[in-house]
């Protein structure tokens, strides 16, 4: 097999066929016969893109995908929407958001009991524009960090906080909802959701028009349990209200085009909006210190360079596969026009 990098970043790892070995049982073939050395070289690097190989279908990429790690799951604590693929067991739509909606970099379901250990992400569809999975090293990113921030967070810890609106008519319409409680938990059963809740260790409160306010006390950055390094890892660069105008400030310097800024203007206003007429525990999503006071702008504002200073953005081409090692690795969505399919699978 061939193996190259798409720069200095050394993310992700491209291995390729070297000749006429293309077929999805010559790469199994591969990881199963060099799994010490892919081991080794997946966790150093953070990511692997499998590119070139004849992976035509949902359930090719599945097989791949437990070739890496067998340990596969289908239980999803997230906050978006996604769809199961007809004919596998554990690969679902990434995410049925919009296009024009950013998706920012983060670890997967890193507020959770137990986060996913890889992920996996498929093209089965070709971006006709942008569409872009980025990656980022969030070991660099903690490095990178301002001594006196990092070591505010590493003191105070994060509360994630998701509050979700009633399913009856009294229940109040919220705008920067992206799922129902009963969607995240799959049950409209409260003691279901309450049993789930105390398994994962999340604190909720039920409130008054029947929605439910959801608490993850976490730290902010964790150790790498295979490294040692330490990783930021939580959800303040997605969750906090100011995060979306900083990600699409940068969306808009990358991409350049009339729709981004626009966009840009006006998730600014909104931000400005929402944070004028909503207490910071009562934002649909936010991130808390963890003392409970709010986590200033600014800090959002240079988390968000220093993210983005070490940003890997590379094209899809139809049939990649990319492993990620989520307790290093980000991943994130670009705004995309036209279509686009991408598959996703975890392991725990």
């Amino acid at each position: 097999m061939k193996k190259s990098f798409f720069n200095a970043h050394q993310l992700p790892l491209v291995i390729e066929p070297n000749g006429n070995g293309k077929s999805k049982t010559d790469l199994a073939n591969y990881i199963a016969g060099n799994k010490q050395e892919f081991d080794e070289a997946f966790y150093k690097n953070g990511a692997v893109l499998f590119r070139g190989f004849n992976l035509d279908t949902p359930k090719d990429f599945e097989d791949i995908a437990q070739q890496v790690d067998n340990r596969m799951e289908s239980g999803y604590y997230g906050t978006s929407p996604r769809n199961p693929v007809a004919g596998t067991k554990f690969v679902y739509t990434a995410s049925e958001l919009p296009g024009y909606y950013p998706i920012p970099q983060h670890c997967e379901m890193s507020y959770v009991k137990k986060p996913p250990v890889t992920l996996f992400f498929y093209c089965h569809i070709e971006p006709e524009y942008g569409g872009e999975t980025p990656l980022c090293n969030f070991r660099k990113v903690y490095a990178e960090l301002n001594p006196k921030i990092r070591d505010e967070f590493d003191k105070k810890g994060l509360i994630t906080v998701r509050n979700y609106s009633g399913l009856g008519k009294g229940s109040k319409f919220n705008l920067f909802e992206l799922k129902k409680w009963n969607e995240i938990f799959n049950t409209t059963d409260k003691q279901e959701v309450e049993r789930q809740c105390n398994e994962q260790e999340m604190e909720y409160e039920w409130l008054q028009d029947g929605g439910l306010r959801i608490l993850h006390r976490t730290p902010a950055a964790i150790e790498h349990p295979r490294t040692k390094e330490k990783v930021w890892f939580n959800h303040i660069q997605v969750f906090h209200p100011t995060a979306a105008a900083e990600e699409y400030k940068h969306i808009h310097n990358y991409q350049h085009r009339f729709k981004t800024l626009l966009w840009s203007t006006f998730i600014n206003l909104m931000v400005k909006v929402k944070k004028a007429t909503t207490a910071p525990i009562d934002q649909s999503m936010n991130v808390l210190f963890g003392d409970g006071l709010a986590i200033p702008d600014s800090y959002v504002q240079h988390l968000e360079e220093v993210i983005w200073n070490n940003l890997v953005i590379f094209p899809w081409k139809k049939n990649d596969v990319v492993a990620i090692d989520n307790f290093s690795t980000a991943h994130g969505r670009l705004p995309y026009e036209g279509a686009r399919e991408i598959l996703v699978s975890w392991s725990v």
